[in-house]
Formats: structure tokens, C-alpha cells, sequence
């Protein structure tokens, strides 16, 4: 249903009320106070009139970050916006709290509505928006206004009750602005999948370059810590064309790492030499402008010393199950000093049996999660690779799964134990592309796919990729280019489509296909079509 360009498209103004108060609610999204046409739950008769706002004094058009939707249920979506038409300016809103409607439509012109609501965007919370809306099955258009201003249209769906054909979905991380334009995203919208995956570094939190080149990005200013300061930084991102086509075209799952807050960091441990207290702000800082840009269903962060939980599950009908993971909140410090590419064999630290990567409440929920699901396929968004790739016992890469051996040695175990079929593990973090097996032993597991990053430089050379190729559990690996991965999955087959970007530096770059990857059902083997 949906045109790539929606995303752009600017309808003509209506007028609009700008009045707001306070709302709040228990529920894990702020409650919909609907409009005069709706129900309770945010769900409208249809109806051919919308409602005549009264005008609003801005300092220009609010809706400079465009719209997403996501963590779509069976029932209902997340709808997102935030008004910001200083976007890099704080925002640029008036002190006081704004009324937003919000219409849903089967027509991209929005002659019948079926749904319409309204949402109180408060300044406490940088005038965002996160409308719960109870939406039929199917897919739909839908925009929000304000005042004498309209949003630009984008295309959500709930997810499917049973009886799933065929599921299309990205899956991508890593998106550093300074380091390349965001063609992927662009070629993401092209595609228009059913769903997007998102793994985590949404935004870097790194200073911008003293000597980056304007004409190619504007630079970033200096490192975020405050949360005026992440609000900014996720303005800087979210005013990116190609990535508001992709948030336009269809719903996100969306899970963080580690550049959300800090490089690296392990719970209340922070990379860089801090004093606990100032990095539990900062954090708290990050989790707040975390939440108050992404289209998802949870409430927002509440205290600097309070875990946070954003791992949860999501369903695609009858055909996928997928457990969103959080391996940034709960895990022990990294070990061995974190030191990268080391061929010494492993220092005694990482051997601790009482490390994790999971948290001991967050590792039960998982595998409580794989042996209740019925579906098809079993999915885990994961952040950091979990297939071996030590090298003769040496660990490469302290931050990942490889760091955690013990963790990762119970984790496999208790997944065969339970018996857990057609296991799909996919992971970002890493800026390359990869595909694994999963051995538990001498046992396949399943498969990883490993997405390369959207833009962000990658962290190896290119001619490691033959060394790579022969590590035992790897299939395949490509270290050049910048991309994403587009799945098609079926009950018999699954399909992971490595789109890649000619060239990252070029804002035009065409993208094309690197290879195809096939898993049949029951086999938890991987081929190249």
C-alpha cells in the first residue's frame, strides 16, 4: 500500500488546537485521550471529516524528526512524533504542554478515517509522542497534527493473529552519522518490508570530528551527557532524510547497545574514568532520550539507579517468535581490560563462573521465552556476536559473547536441553557482515546472522576476511561494505538477503545484493542460493 516516498510527502495545512494538560497513565504507553469520533480504546467508526484545530504560534514546522510506528501486538501499534521545530535547538517548543491528534486511514489522502486520537505532548518529555493505537488488522496510513501543521505519512500494521505465509524484515544497527550517508535506510524504504529489526546504536555518542567536512555531514558537537545534550544528538539523526523514510515505511522492534550511552560501558561501569554517581546520570540521561525518541511500548526510565528493563518479546503470528535482548544493562564489566585482538590466551577473569552477559533474571526470561513459544521459528535480536570466533583459544574481542565463555557455555547448554528448533540468532554491533553456525559441541543449534552496520566505518580490514572464513563456525564474512539484511522467511525456509552500499561516502550510492543465505526448516544448516 505504501509509496517509498510517503515518508516526504507534506499535505496541505488544516488548522489546530494548541492547548494541552498533564495526562498520565499506569499502562506502559501514556493513555490515548481520543477525540470526539472515537472509543475508549483509540479506535474510530469511520468517519469522511476530521477535526478543525485552532491555529498554533511556532517558530516553524514541528515536525521536523517525521513520524515511526512500532512494537506492534496483534491489537494495536505505537505511534511516534515528537514536535521540534528547532530540532537542534532543544526543540524549539514552548514551555507549555501541546495537544496532538493523530488519524489513521485506510487512503493515503485521509478521506476516511478509521482511527483518530489525540495525545498530550508534555515538555517534561521534550514533546514527544508515543499514541497506543487499536488498530484492525492490515495495513494503514497514518499522520498527526497540530495546530495549522501536518506530519508527514507513514504506513504501520499490527501484527498477525496466526496463519503467517510469508514475513519480509530488515534487520540493522550501527548508524554513526559522521562516518557515511544513510543509503541503506533509503534502500530500506525502497523495499518496504513488513518489519525493521533494530539491534542497537542508534546514535554514537562520540564528539563530532574537529576537521569533518560540512558539505558531507555536519559535525556533531561535543560529546553528549546530558540529556538536553542526547536530545540534541538524536535530532542530529533523526532530521536524516533516509532515516525517516525507513521509520515511515513500517513498524520497528527496536532494542539499544552500548553508543547509546557510552562505548563499551557494563551496567553502572562506564568505559571512561567516572565517578559512579556522574555516569548514573549520564545513563539515566541516555535511557530518558532513549525512550523519548523511539516508537516504543514502555513507560520512561525512572530513577538514576534503577535497572531499566527493555528486553521483551515480540510475535509475528504463528511464524516467529522473537526475544529482544538487553546486553548492555545487566552484564560484568568486560574482562582482561577489554583489550581487543589479543592473541595471549585468556586471563583468569573471564573464566569466572559468576560473570554474565545476561543477568540471571533476564537469561531465565529468555529461555523461559524460547520453550513456551509455538511458532515456526525461534528469534533472538541480539547485540553482540554469540557464535565462537576466538582464534587458537585466544579471545579477539573481549565485549562480545566470546568475553563471557562461561555465560555463553550455559546458555547453549540450557537451549538443547530445552530442545529449542529452528533457532535464529541475529545480531548487529560487530560492522561486518557475517553468517555462523551455532554448535553447542558437535550439536547445531542453529544460525547466525550477523548484519553489517548501516554506516559506521568498519572495525576491521578487509583482508582479514579470508582469515576469518576459515574459523570453524563462520560460513561466510564480508568486511568492505556497509548495509543491512533483508529476511524472507516462510514455515519451510528462511532467506537472508546481505544488501550492501557501493559506497558509504556517496549520498546516492547504489545498493546491491552480496549474497543470499538459506536455512530450511529442521535443518539448522546454512546454504548459499
Amino acid at each position: 500500500m505504501f509509496l517509498a516516498s510517503a515518508a516526504a510527502v507534506a499535505v496541505a495545512a488544516c488548522s489546530g488546537d494548541g492547548d494541552g494538560g498533564e495526562s498520565s497513565s499506569e499502562s506502559t504507553v501514556p493513555t490515548t485521550n481520543t477525540a470526539s469520533t472515537s472509543t475508549s480504546s483509540g479506535s474510530s467508526t469511520a468517519t469522511t471529516t476530521t477535526t478543525t484545530l485552532s491555529p498554533i504560534d511556532l517558530p516553524g514546522d514541528p515536525f521536523t524528526l517525521g513520524v515511526a510506528s512500532g512494537d506492534p501486538d496483534t491489537e494495536s501499534v505505537v505511534l511516534w512524533t515528537r514536535l521540534a521545530p528547532l530540532p537542534l535547538e532543544g526543540g524549539g517548543m514552548p514551555t507549555d504542554d501541546v495537544r496532538v491528534v493523530w488519524e489513521v486511514s485506510a487512503e493515503e489522502d485521509f478521506t476516511t478515517l478509521v482511527a483518530v486520537g489525540n495525545e498530550v505532548a508534555t515538555a517534561e518529555n521534550a514533546h514527544s509522542v508515543h499514541a497506543l493505537a487499536t488498530l484492525p488488522p492490515g495495513s494503514w496510513f497514518y499522520r498527526f497534527r497540530v495546530g495549522q501543521y501536518i506530519s508527514p505519512v507513514g504506513v504501520t500494521r499490527p501484527a498477525p493473529t496466526e496463519d503467517v505465509a510469508e514475513v519480509r524484515f530488515a534487520a540493522a544497527s550501527c548508524q554513526n552519522y559522521e562516518d557515511g550517508f544513510y543509503a541503506a535506510h533509503r534502500d530500506i524504504a525502497d523495499h518496504a518490508p513488513d518489519f525493521l529489526l533494530w539491534l542497537g546504536d542508534y546514535i554514537y555518542e562520540s564528539a563530532g570530528a574537529a576537521n569533518a567536512d560540512p558539505a558531507k555531514r555536519t559535525p556533531l558537537g561535543p560529546e553528549p551527557t546530558t540529556l538536553e545534550q542526547y536530545r540534541n544528538r538524536y535530532a542530529r539523526y533523526k532530521t536524516d532524510e533516509n532515516l525517516q523514510a525507513a521509520h515511515a515505511v513500517c513498524p520497528w522492534f527496536i532494542i539499544w547497545d552500548d553508543h547509546e550511552v557510552e562505548n563499551n560501558y557494563a551496567g553502572l561501569v562506564p568505559q571512561a574514568v567516572e565517578e559512579p554517581a556522574t555516569f548514573a546520570a549520564r545513563r539515566f540521561a541516555a535511557y530518558r532520550a532513549w525512550w523519548e525518541h523511539q516508537p516504543v511500548r514502555l513507560p520512561p526510565p525512572t530513577a538514576p539507579d534503577d535497572d531499566y528493563r527493555v528486553y521483551r518479546e515480540a510475535k509475528w503470528g504463528d511464524l516467529l517468535t522473537l526475544a529482544l535482548l538487553d546486553e548492555r544493562q545487566y552484564r560484568s564489566n568486560q574482562a582482561c581490560g577489554d583489550v581487543v585482538l589479543s592473541l595471549d590466551p585468556p586471563c583468569a577473569e573471564a573464566l569466572d563462573p559468576d560473570r554474565t552477559m545476561l543477568g540471571v533474571e533476564q537469561e531465565q526470561w529468555l529461555l523461559d521465552t524460547m520453550e513456551a513459544s509455538s511458532a515456526q521459528w525461534n528469534v533472538i535480536g541480539n547485540q553482540v556476536v554469540l557464535t565462537d570466533a576466538t582464534f587458537g583459544g585466544a579471545i579477539l574481542n573481549y565485549d562480545q559473547w566470546d568475553g563471557y565463555p562461561v555465560a555463553r557455555e550455559r546458555l547453549l547448554s540450557r537451549l538443547e536441553a530445552a530442545g529449542i528448533e529452528n533457532l535464529v540468532v541475529i545480531t548487529g554491533d560487530i560492522h561486518l557482515a557475517a553468517v555462523g553456525h551455532l554448535n553447542h559441541g558437535e550439536v547445531p543449534l542453529g544460525v547466525e546472522f550477523i548484519a553489517t552496520s548501516i554506516s559506521s566505518s568498519g572495525l576491521f580490514t578487509a583482508n582479514l576476511e579470508d582469515i576469518l572464513k576459515t574459523f570453524p563456525a563462520l560460513v561466510d564474512a564480508e568486511l568492505e561494505h556497509r548495509g543491512y539484511t533483508l529476511h524472507t522467511v516462510t514455515p519451510e525456509r528462511w532467506e537472508a538477503e546481505y544488501r550492501i552500499v557501493t559506497d558509504v561516502a556517496a549520498r546516492d550510492s547504489r545498493v546491491t545484493t552480496y549474497r543470499t543465505f538459506t536455512v530450511e526448516s529442521g535443518s539448522n544448516a546454512v546454504a548459499v542460493s
